[in-house]
């Protein structure tokens, strides 16, 4: 009795989980940066991603403030996903606005970075998702822990 118990229990589990497994969204992002079918992505790892519906393009720019690179991922056409570094502090989101590039200033005594968008500037904690409104379109930014005004890294899930 005491088997078919242990075994009926451990079915249920693997059940449960799978389906847990299967509810889960496919793009999901928390403070270390974007998740794909639960892993964690990369620049690197993102034109790996297995996605048929998705397009990822890299992007390497020279500016006045230094180098830029990011990736864009896009699903159907529109876009999911962004990984950048920079030389200068700044965001390269593609949005409906006019300002595709969004400079940041830090914050030393608060311990963010200060989004100059509006007529208040927003902070973006480090390492944590922050939420930002571009045009009708919500922006989950994670800044990398180890970003540096002259060494910026951080990525953006579209939602």
């Amino acid at each position: 009795m005491k088997k078919h118990l242990s075994i009926a229990v451990m079915m249920t589990m693997l059940i449960a989980c799978n389906q847990y497994q299967e509810g889960q969204p496919l793009w999901q992002i928390d403070g270390q940066g974007i998740i794909f079918n639960g892993q964690l992505q990369t620049s690197r790892t993102a034109a790996k991603i297995a996605c048929s519906q998705c397009q990822v393009s890299q992007h390497n720019e020279i500016r006045p403030s230094g180098p830029a690179s990011y990736t864009l991922v896009k699903e159907n056409d529109d876009l999911k996903a962004i990984w950048g570094k920079s030389h200068h502090a700044a965001l390269y989101i593609p949005n409906s606005g006019d300002r595709p590039l969004i400079n940041l200033a830090a914050d030393t005594e608060a311990g963010v970075w200060l989004m100059d968008i509006d007529s208040t500037p927003k902070p973006l904690k480090v390492g944590k998702v922050n939420y930002v409104m571009l045009g009708k379109k919500t922006y989950q930014v994670v800044i990398a822990a180890n970003s540096q005004h002259n060494d910026f890294e951080y990525s953006v899930l579209v939602k």
